[in-house]
C-alpha cells in the first residue's frame, strides 16, 4: 500500500513536445507580442510603485546599485525558465515543470502557492491602478468616500486586513478579468496599446528628467551616495527583486504562441534586458533629479515633476502610470488564469476549469473565478502586505527551477523529450586483429563515435544509478550547509559589510567552504548533455550559485507574518491535494509483479536512459542482444 502510495504522489507527467502542434488555443502571438507581454509584467510596479519607496527608506541614491545587483542576481534564474520553457512548450508555466520532473505532489502544492501569488500581484496592481485613477480623475473622491463611509469596518481583523472595504479596486479588477474573456488578439492588442502608452511616459521621464538632474544630490546631500550604509545595496534588491520576476509569467502563454520554443526563450531575455535598462536609467534620473528625503511615496514622480517646476509633465506621467499598472494586472491575470486552466486540465482541481470556451478559445470559467477570487482580494486585503507575501513564492519559484534543471542533467531516468537527446551511435565493428594501431584509436572511430567528445571523463561515460544518487545527496548537502550559515549569522548575511567582526566569524567560512566543496563534488558527477540552444551554461555551477544567492535573499530582512502565511498556502495547497487532487489526477501505469527486480531495473534502463553510450567494445547496458533498443531511441 505505501509502494502504490508513494509511486502515485511521485507520478510524472511526461508530455511530448510534438502534441503542441495540436493545441486548442488560437495560436496568434508572436517574438514581438511575447516582449510585449514579458515587459508589461515587470513594468508597472518597478518603476512607480518601488522606486520612490526604495529611493526615500531604504537606498537613497544607491537605489542605482540595487537595481543593478537585483538585475544580476534574478538573471541567474533566467537561464533556467528558457531551458525548461523550450522542453514543455505548455501553458502552467512552473506548474507544468514541476509536475513533469518533481510529480504531482510537488506540482499541486507549488502550483496552488503560485496560483494564490499570481492573484496578491494582481489584486496590488489594481489598487495602485485605483488610486491613480481617484487621483488623475477624481482628484481622490473616491478614496474618501470609501473612508468617510466604512472606515474600521475591518479594523482589529488581521494585520493584512485593510481598514475599510476597497470597492473600486474589486470593481477594476472583474472588469479586467472580463475583458479578458474576449479572444486572444483583442486581449494582444488591448495589452500591446497599454504597453506602448507606459513606455512613452516612461521614455519622456528619462528625457524630461534629464534636463534637471543635480549632482548635488548625489554629493552634497546628508549621507552622500550611500546614506543608509553599504547593507541598503542588498535590502534594496531584496525589496525590488520581485519587480525582475515577473519574466516567470510568460511561460504560460506557450500554447497561445506561434512557435514557443524559440519565441518564449528569445523574448525573455530580451524583455529582462529592456526593463534593467529602464530601471537603471529611470532611478539614475530621479536620485538626481531631487533630494533622496525630499521623495514623496504616494504618487511620487507626479510630484518629483512639480516640484522641479516641470508640472505639466504629471498629466503625462499618471497616464502612463494607469497605462503600466492596467497592462501589469491584465498580464497577472492571464497567467493566473492559465495556470488554473492547466490544473483544471490534469484534475487537479474540479476539471470544468480545464475547458475551453468553444468560440472565443478561451478559458472562461478559469478567467471568472480568478476575477471573483482576485475581487474578494482586493476588496478586504491591505495589498502592500500581500505582494511582500508573493515576493517571497516567487523566489521559492526559482529555487525550484534550478533544482529542476539539476534533476534533469543528473538523474538516472531521462526526462528530457527526444528531440532534445544526443543520438544513439552505433558502436563501430573490431578492427582486425593485425592492426598495427591501437584499437579505437583511428580517425574512423573518432568520426563513429563523435558522443566521445562530449564526455567529462572518457573512463566513466553514463549516468547510473549511482551517479544519480551521489548527485541528490551532494545537492541536500550543499542546502544544508546553507541554511546552516542562514542560521549561524542569524539572518544578518548582509551584515557583514557593517559589522566586520562577522566577516571574521568561523562557522561562517566553515559552512562556506563546506557550499564550495560540495559544489565542487557535484560537477564532478557525470552529467546528460542536452542538444538544443537555450540550455542553461555551467551546470551546476550556475543554478546552484542562484539558488543561494535568491535563498539568502529570501531570509533578507523578511517578517515573520510572511512565513506565517507562506505556511498557510502551503498547508491549504495540502488539504486541496489530500481531499480532490490525488483521487483524481493521472494514476502511475501498473507494475508487473511477475517480473523479477534485476529484470524490471533492466527493462527501465532499455526504455528511459538515453545520452551517454559507451564507444568500447564492452557490451552497453542495453546489451548485445538489445540492439533494437539501443537503435530504436535515435
Amino acid at each position: 500500500m505505501w509502494n502504490k502510495i508513494w509511486r502515485k504522489v511521485t507520478h510524472t507527467k511526461r508530455p511530448t513536445t510534438n502534441s503542441y502542434d495540436r493545441r486548442l488555443f488560437e495560436q496568434v502571438y508572436d517574438f514581438t507580442d511575447c516582449c510585449n507581454w514579458g515587459t508589461g509584467m515587470m513594468m508597472g510596479a518597478g518603476v512607480f510603485t518601488y522606486l520612490p519607496v526604495v529611493i526615500k527608506y531604504v537606498a537613497g541614491p544607491s537605489t542605482v546599485l540595487s537595481y543593478i545587483l537585483g538585475g544580476a542576481i534574478v538573471y541567474t534564474s533566467v537561464f533556467a525558465f528558457t531551458e525548461l520553457s523550450t522542453i514543455y512548450p505548455y501553458c502552467g508555466g512552473t506548474y507544468v515543470y514541476n509536475y513533469s520532473i518533481f510529480g504531482g505532489f510537488m506540482a499541486t502544492l507549488l502550483g496552488f502557492s503560485l496560483f494564490i501569488q499570481h492573484l496578491m500581484i494582481a489584486a496590488d496592481m489594481c489598487t495602485s491602478l485605483s488610486d491613480h485613477i481617484d487621483y488623475f480623475i477624481f482628484h481622490k473622491s473616491l478614496k474618501e468616500f470609501e473612508m468617510d463611509e466604512f472606515n474600521n469596518f475591518f479594523s482589529g481583523s488581521s494585520i493584512a486586513m485593510a481598514s475599510y472595504p476597497q470597492f473600486f479596486s474589486a470593481i477594476i479588477f472583474v472588469f479586467i478579468a472580463y475583458l479578458l474573456t474576449t479572444r486572444s488578439y483583442i486581449n494582444n492588442l488591448v495589452g500591446s496599446i497599454a504597453n506602448y502608452i507606459s513606455f512613452l511616459a516612461v521614455f519622456l521621464i528619462i528625457f524630461v528628467g534629464a534636463f534637471y538632474i543635480d549632482i548635488d544630490n548625489w554629493l552634497t546631500v546628508q549621507g552622500g551616495f550611500m546614506p543608509y550604509g553599504l547593507t541598503s545595496v542588498s535590502r534594496g534588491a531584496t525589496v525590488i527583486l520581485s519587480t525582475y520576476l515577473g519574466f516567470t509569467m510568460l511561460p504560460c502563454l506557450s500554447e497561445e504562441e506561434k512557435n514557443p520554443q524559440v519565441d518564449i526563450s528569445q523574448a525573455t531575455h530580451a524583455s529582462f534586458f529592456f526593463v534593467m535598462a529602464i530601471y537603471i536609467s529611470v532611478s539614475l534620473v530621479v536620485s538626481l533629479m531631487v533630494p533622496y528625503n525630499d521623495v514623496m511615496t504616494n504618487f511620487a514622480m507626479s510630484n518629483i515633476f512639480i516640484d522641479v517646476g516641470a508640472g505639466w509633465m504629471k498629466y503625462c506621467v499618471e497616464i502612463g502610470s494607469i497605462a503600466a499598472f492596467f497592462s501589469t494586472a491584465m498580464c497577472f491575470i492571464v497567467a493566473a488564469s492559465r495556470l488554473m486552466f492547466s490544473m483544471g486540465k490534469d484534475r487537479v482541481i474540479p476539471q470544468c476549469f480545464g475547458l475551453l470556451q468553444p468560440r472565443t478559445k478561451i478559458p472562461y470559467n478559469a478567467v471568472m473565478w480568478v476575477g471573483f477570487l482576485g475581487g474578494t482580494l482586493a476588496l478586504i486585503f491591505d495589498t502592500s502586505y500581500l505582494i511582500r507575501i508573493a515576493n517571497t513564492g516567487y523566489m521559492a519559484n526559482c529555487v525550484a527551477a534550478n533544482l529542476g534543471i539539476l534533476k534533469l542533467r543528473y538523474s538516472f531516468y531521462n526526462f528530457y523529450p527526444t528531440e532534445f537527446q544526443p543520438p544513439r551511435l552505433p558502436r563501430p565493428a573490431p578492427r582486425p586483429a593485425d592492426s598495427n594501431q591501437r584499437e579505437g584509436s583511428s580517425d574512423e572511430r573518432d568520426e563513429t563515435c563523435t558522443t566521445d567528445k562530449w564526455l567529462p571523463w572518457k573512463w566513466y561515460s553514463k549516468v547510473t544509478i549511482w551517479t544519480d544518487r551521489a548527485a541528490k545527496a551532494c545537492i541536500s548537502l550543499c542546502f544544508v550547509w546553507l541554511f546552516g550559515l542562514v542560521g549561524t549569522l542569524n539572518r544578518w548575511w548582509w551584515s557583514i559589510f557593517s559589522f566586520p567582526h562577522y566577516f571574521y566569524h568561523p562557522m561562517m567560512w566553515t559552512f562556506v567552504t563546506l557550499m564550495v566543496i560540495q559544489v565542487c563534488i557535484l560537477a564532478m558527477i557525470p552529467q546528460r548533455h542536452v542538444f538544443h540552444v537555450h540550455k542553461t551554461p555551467w551546470v551546476p555551477w550556475l543554478p546552484m550559485t542562484s539558488n543561494y544567492l535568491v535563498v539568502l535573499l529570501m531570509f533578507e530582512d523578511c517578517p515573520n507574518f510572511v512565513w506565517r502565511v507562506e505556511g498557510y498556502i502551503l498547508l491549504i495547497s495540502l488539504l486541496v491535494y489530500l481531499t480532490y487532487s490525488y483521487w483524481h489526477m493521472e494514476n502511475p501505469p501498473e507494475r508487473d509483479d511477475s517480473q523479477d527486480e534485476m529484470g524490471e531495473r533492466d527493462e527501465l534502463v532499455m526504455t528511459l536512459q538515453t545520452g551517454y553510450h559507451s564507444c568500447s567494445n564492452t557490451q552497453t547496458i542495453a546489451g548485445e542482444g538489445g540492439g533494437g533498443g539501443g537503435g530504436g531511441g535515435g
